[in-house]
């Protein structure tokens, strides 16, 4: 039995005492004083119990709201990352409607998907295998890219502002065009990756691989070439192969 049950419980026999005592009232009224009327009722008085009310407020009540309330109030509920994984597995066949932003695909296998045009910002794509995917004009904003194998994958005018591509591996990948401002490829593996016409504005190369890249019309500082590992057989911003001198504008 709760505590309210056994305050209702107590105040029923409460009440229970007091109409037996009215019943002696009634019977005494007739010969009883005003003096003792009085005295009797200030007794009934003492007798009762605090009301109904102040036993509610002794109980403390604590209502739990289910977890599947809460989704439905709030209107939304993840995706768990099977589901998003098959999600991504059919989106080219579905319509290529779907809004891949912020999906987990963490180390999941990808190989020659097709994604050309999908939105994929802030997409966990750590680790994942997209081994000649098809990301043209893909939105990867913001994407966890870190230590993905990208080899020969097409990223041609891809947007990949911010994203986290450090130890990816991008070997011969297209990212011709492609937006890589702020982009971290921090020890990236871009060997014989064409880049030419991309925007790498305020991205980080420190110790990144550039062999035998293609820079050809690449928006890059001379200081964010001289922090890579290597540009030996590299194409340089203006055309010329790599003599030693990763300054793109120096003269022939």
């Amino acid at each position: 039995m709760g505590r309210l049950d056994q305050r209702l419980s107590k105040i029923e026999q409460r009440v229970e005492e007091i109409y037996q005592m009215l019943q002696q009232l009634i019977e005494m009224q007739q010969v009883a004083s005003v003096r003792d009327i009085t005295g009797l009722v200030e007794e009934i008085d003492e007798a009762v119990e605090p009301p109904v009310e102040e036993a509610f407020e002794a109980v403390e009540v604590v209502v739990e709201v289910p977890p599947e309330i809460v989704v439905e109030a709030v209107g939304y509920e993840p995706e768990p990352p099977e589901i998003q994984y098959q999600i991504v597995l059919h989106w080219a066949d579905n319509g290529r409607v779907e809004d891949l932003g912020e999906f987990d695909l963490a180390g999941r296998n990808l190989r020659n998907i097709d994604l050309k045009d999908s939105r994929l910002v802030g997409a966990n794509l750590s680790r994942a295998d997209l081994t000649a995917a098809k990301l043209g004009r893909a939105d990867l904003s913001e994407a966890d890219l870190s230590r993905a194998q990208l080899t020969r994958a097409d990223l041609s005018r891809a947007v990949l502002n911010s994203t986290d591509l450090t130890f990816a591996r991008l070997h011969y990948v297209k990212l011709d065009s492609a937006n890589l401002r702020y982009a971290l490829l921090t020890r990236a593996d871009l060997t014989g990756a064409n880049l030419s016409g991309v925007d790498l504005g305020g991205a980080q190369l420190n110790r990144a691989n550039l062999l035998r890249a293609n820079l050809k019309g690449a928006q890059v500082h001379r200081r964010q070439l001289a922090s890579v590992s290597s540009l030996d057989g590299a194409t340089m911003p203006d055309g010329r192969l790599y003599d030693g001198d990763p300054e793109p504008w120096k003269a022939m």
